[in-house]
Formats: C-alpha cells, structure tokens, sequence
C-alpha cells in the first residue's frame, strides 16, 4: 500500500490541488449567486441573452 502511494504521489498531490480549486470556484458562483451578482460584464443592452439572466419579478 505504501509502495503505490510514494509511486503515485505526484499524481496523488495535483489531483488534490485540481480538486481544491475546483471546488473553491464551485463555492465562490455559488456565493456570488446567493448575493445576486452575475458573471456576465455588464452592458446587458445588446445582449440576446439578458432575459436569461435578468429575469423581470412579478
């Protein structure tokens, strides 16, 4: 068990840094969306898209 850990930590510490970041920018659109805030850069006049985005409330 040991040999295939120290053979494979390498691969073993990327996977857990690739993971981390993940779920970090998986937590922060999550936040961002909690609070309202969009990924989109603005100047939603010209977009076709904006009603996806920006949804009129009733």
């Amino acid at each position: 068990m040991l040999a295939v850990l120290s053979a494979n930590a390498a691969t073993i510490v990327v996977g857990a840094v690739v993971a981390g970041m993940c779920g970090f920018i998986a937590g922060k659109l999550y936040r961002d969306h909690r609070q309202g805030k969009h990924s989109c850069g603005g100047s939603c006049e010209g977009c076709p898209s904006c009603a996806a985005c920006h949804r009129k409330e009733k």
